[in-house]
C-alpha cells in the first residue's frame, strides 16, 4: 500500500516469514476436525473404540511406564491411552468432519494441507529404551513402526478422492507426534510445537538413523509432526471431510490421534494483508506494479 506525504513516497512492507520463524502454536480449536460423522468399529479396535478421540488437538502427553504417572510424547514414545486414540480396526472406518473448508492452499508450507495424526514410533537404536530422560542420549535406528491406513477426502461427504489413488500418503506413518521443543542450551522441555505446520515431506524416517531424539526433534523445524496430505494431487481445491479405512491386506490397525488444518497466511483464519495484490502474503513492490499495470482497468479481477 502507498501513502503520499508531499514530495515523499513511503512504501510500507508486511514480510510474513512463513518457514523461517517458529513460535509457539496459538491454540485454536477449529483447526482440528470437530465432528465424527460415521465410524464402523473394525476387529480388533478393543477398548480404543471411542470416535471422539480423533477429534481436537494431538496429545501432548500420554501414559508413562507405570500409569497414571504421565509423560511427553516424542518420536519414540507415542500416545497409547484409550480415551486419546480411536482404532479403525480390521474392516473399519471413520469418516469426520472439519467446520470449515480445508483449502488447497498454494501458501502453505511445502503445499500440504492437512495432517494425520496417529501413535506410528520412531524405533529406538542401539538396543536401548527411551527413558524419559534427556532426549540427546536416545538414538533412533531409522525405522517407523507404523500401521498405514487408508485416506479419502470430499467435498460434500458423498463423493469421495482416495490418495490411494496418486500412490499415497497414508494416516499413522511417519512423522510420529512430539509435543515440545528440546532446549539443548539449557537441557529443558522448551515451547510447544506447532501441529498446523507439516514437516518437510522430503524428510524420511532413514534419514534419521542414528540421530538423537533431540536431533530428530529440532528436524521437525517446528512442527508437531504427523503425516501430510495435499489436496491439490487429487484436483480438489478444498475438502471438508476426511475418512480413514482400514487396509484389508496390511494385518495391521492404525490409530487416530487427531487431524489437523495446516495453518498460513490466506487460509480461513488468516486474511491476506491489506494490499497484497498476488496473495503472496506480503505487500511489497511487486503489488505496487500490478497497482499500476492495472490503474483504472475496470475489467482486471484481482487473482
Amino acid at each position: 500500500m502507498m501513502f503520499g506525504t508531499g514530495t515523499r513516497t513511503v512504501f510500507p512492507v508486511v514480510c510474513l516469514c512463513l518457514a523461517a520463524v517458529a513460535s509457539s502454536y496459538d491454540f485454536d480449536a477449529n483447526d482440528f476436525a470437530i465432528e465424527v460423522i460415521d465410524y464402523n468399529e473394525g476387529t480388533g479396535a478393543g477398548i480404543f473404540n471411542e470416535p471422539n478421540s480423533a477429534l481436537g488437538r494431538p496429545s501432548l502427553e500420554t501414559g508413562g511406564w507405570n500409569y497414571p504417572d504421565m509423560e511427553l510424547v516424542v518420536p519414540v514414545y507415542q500416545p497409547w491411552l484409550a480415551d486419546q486414540l480411536v482404532c479403525i480396526g480390521n474392516g473399519g472406518d471413520l469418516t469426520v468432519r472439519f467446520g470449515h473448508r480445508v483449502a488447497n492452499d498454494e501458501n502453505n508450507p511445502y503445499r500440504i494441507d492437512f495432517i494425520i495424526f496417529g501413535n506410528a514410533f520412531l524405533m529406538v537404536g542401539g538396543g536401548k529404551y527411551w527413558d524419559f530422560g534427556n532426549p540427546e542420549n536416545t538414538m533412533v535406528s531409522g525405522e517407523v513402526a507404523g500401521e498405514p491406513g487408508i485416506v479419502s477426502v470430499s467435498q460434500d461427504g458423498v463423493n469421495w478422492c482416495s490418495f490411494d489413488s496418486v500412490g499415497g500418503p497414508r494416516a499413522d506413518t511417519f512423522a510420529p507426534t512430539t509435543g515440545y521443543e528440546w532446549d539443548s542450551v539449557n537441557d529443558v522441555w522448551g515451547q510447544e510445537l506447532d501441529p498446523t505446520r507439516p514437516i518437510d515431506p522430503n524428510l524420511r524416517a532413514s534419514d534419521l538413523a542414528g540421530w538423537t531424539v533431540a536431533e530428530v526433534i529440532e528436524a521437525y523445524d517446528g512442527s508437531a509432526g504427523g503425516t501430510g496430505f495435499d489436496i491439490g494431487v487429487l484436483g480438489l481445491d478444498w475438502i471438508q471431510y476426511v475418512r480413514i479405512e482400514d487396509d484389508p491386506n496390511s494385518g495391521v490397525t492404525t490409530e487416530i490421534d487427531a487431524i489437523a488444518d495446516v495453518s498460513c497466511c490466506g487460509d480461513y483464519r488468516h486474511p491476506y494483508p491489506v494490499g497484497d495484490i498476488n496473495r503472496d502474503c506480503r505487500v511489497d513492490m511487486k503489488d505496487l506494479s500490478l497497482l499500476g499495470k492495472y490503474w483504472l482497468d475496470c475489467t482486471w479481477d484481482c487473482p
